[in-house]
């Protein structure tokens, strides 16, 4: 794997709350012929950001404890894959032509990353794992450096832009470790997205690890699941079953229904903290990008995107091409029955209050503002 070159490669997080249209983003980010895609890693290595501080660790590392993060086969992980419930967003299939199986698990960076940029992912994450045994050690952000540094060069990119699906809950690790990184935040109308996350599997399953956690008073999850386990389940809501471990039924995590203004609470809360980290940055190292704009204005929106990254990003021919692949959801909000969608409305509320605050508004007029005015 060819070593990086300087100048060091441009820094950009693509973050959002999840089920905001960043997939798209990093989908479209994929095409430009300088920026190299990192999709989904640090989701997956915090195994939807249960466990952040093992990848975010203090103190120096060692070439193989990196890679033990990257390679890490995490739980929550493991078995939707293995009972077949990963999201789509998780590109490696296992069959019989690949190197990792269900039954035994994935390594995180093979979740979706390394699929995300190659049709050989197995083979890259052999050079991965050959390059990263060199490294020196050192920090893990400077590993983390060192690793899109890497990958920059052995795809001939200048920048790279990582999109993880809700990952504004890690803005405070990625200024510690990214100090000149920026940021391009996606925002889609919190109903919307909270719609979108009370039909997805991954964002279902994470609200009810959440509920476990707080019953249990651990995190199940955290540890090895065991057909032998004992645990008090005495307060543990009978629906909540068949969510442990050990006890795990995917056709119960199928028709487990969560009710989405649980999630329009989740988006407003995330959208509070995010705000307030993103509006300490500098003003220039955040484009607001609001996913309405894109899905009205597609190759505008591109074009700011790419005036973001750099002038020498702005690309005419990757914004016609990448354009025509944006398309209008399959669903929304407002066709939800009353009482839900009055519930919604209401939990959402404190999240676009805080975007209007900080001047964060769509300019095709299409979310919460004109909604609210009777819309």
């Amino acid at each position: 794997m060819p070593t990086p070159t300087s100048p060091a490669p441009g820094q950009v997080f693509v973050t959002g709350t999840g089920r905001c249209g960043s997939t798209l983003v990093s989908e479209l980010l994929r095409e430009h012929p300088q920026v190299l895609s990192l999709s989904e890693l640090f989701n997956h290595l915090t195994d939807m950001y249960r466990i952040t501080a093992r990848v975010f660790p203090e103190g120096p590392l060692t070439a193989a404890e990196f890679w033990r993060i990257l390679s890490s086969r995490n739980t929550v992980n493991k078995l939707l894959t293995a009972h077949g419930l990963a999201p789509k967003e998780v590109l490696y299939r296992p069959s019989a032509t690949t190197r990792f199986q269900a039954d035994t698990g994935v390594p995180a960076v093979l979740l979706t990353t390394l699929p995300h940029l190659t049709e050989t992912p197995d083979e890259l994450y052999d050079e991965l794992e050959a390059a990263v045994a060199e490294f020196p050690d050192a920090g893990v952000g400077e590993h983390y450096h060192r690793l899109f540094g890497r990958l920059c060069a052995r795809f001939g990119k200048a920048l790279w832009a990582e999109r993880s699906g809700g990952s504004l809950i890690l803005a405070s690790q990625f200024r510690e470790h990214f100090p000149e990184a920026r940021y391009l935040h996606i925002v889609r109308d919190g109903r919307d997205t909270a719609l979108s996350m009370s039909r997805h599997t991954g964002f279902r399953m994470a609200a009810v690890v959440m509920a476990l956690h707080l019953t249990l008073g651990h995190d199940p999850y955290a540890e090895q699941p065991s057909l032998d386990a004992e645990r008090d389940l005495g307060f543990v809501p009978e629906e909540l079953l068949p969510f442990l471990p050990e006890r795990f039924d995917a056709a119960a995590v199928r028709d487990y229904r969560v009710p989405v203004s649980l999630f329009g609470t989740y988006w407003a809360d995330e959208m509070q903290r995010g705000m307030a980290a993103l509006s300490a940055l500098p003003q220039e190292n955040v484009l607001h990008l609001w996913y309405e704009d894109l899905l009205a204005a597609p190759e505008e929106s591109l074009h700011r995107i790419g005036e973001f990254l750099g002038a020498e990003f702005v690309d005419a021919d990757w914004e016609r091409r990448c354009a025509a692949k944006v398309g209008a959801p399959s669903s929304s909000w407002r066709d939800l029955p009353d009482a839900e969608r009055e519930e919604l409305e209401q939990a959402c509320a404190p999240g676009f209050s805080v975007l209007a605050a900080h001047g964060v508004v769509p300019l095709a007029g299409t979310a919460a503002p004109a909604a609210r005015s009777g819309a």
